[in-house]
């Protein structure tokens, strides 16, 4: 909470997206996104199509921008090899290791060493 706090606060103070009405919504405007990009913009899903390794081909969409943003973030904060990859990766691993109940929404994240999968598999196999 404390960091939207100061995330509205600075939009507030860069005039991003707002109504004339600081009664309101603080003067955000209401139909607006929450979280907009560095030059105040909302964000944007581009297509994009890679090879996976069966060789086909996959369409898909990405947000550039955003994915920008999140390894700057890192690389601000010090952390040497943060992506939004990497923070997709942790999190995901994170949940399952919680108890998700949705596990299959995961798997394309989750990093799990070979040792975990060992141990995992050791009782079954």
């Amino acid at each position: 909470m404390e960091a939207i706090e100061r995330y509205l606060s600075c939009r507030i103070e860069r005039r991003w997206r707002m109504s004339g009405d600081p009664k309101k919504y603080r003067g955000v405007r209401p139909d607006c996104k929450l979280v907009l990009t560095f030059k105040g913009y909302k964000y944007s899903m581009n297509c994009k199509r890679r090879i996976n390794s069966d060789g086909e081909q996959v369409d898909y969409v990405a947000c550039d921008a955003l994915q920008a943003h999140v390894t700057k973030l890192f690389k601000d904060a010090g952390i040497e090899g943060g992506s939004s990859h990497s923070g997709l990766h942790t999190m995901a691993t994170r949940l399952r290791d919680q108890g998700h109940a949705d596990l299959e929404h995961l798997d394309p994240y989750l990093q799990v060493s070979k040792e975990k999968i060992r141990r995992e598999f050791a009782g079954v196999l």
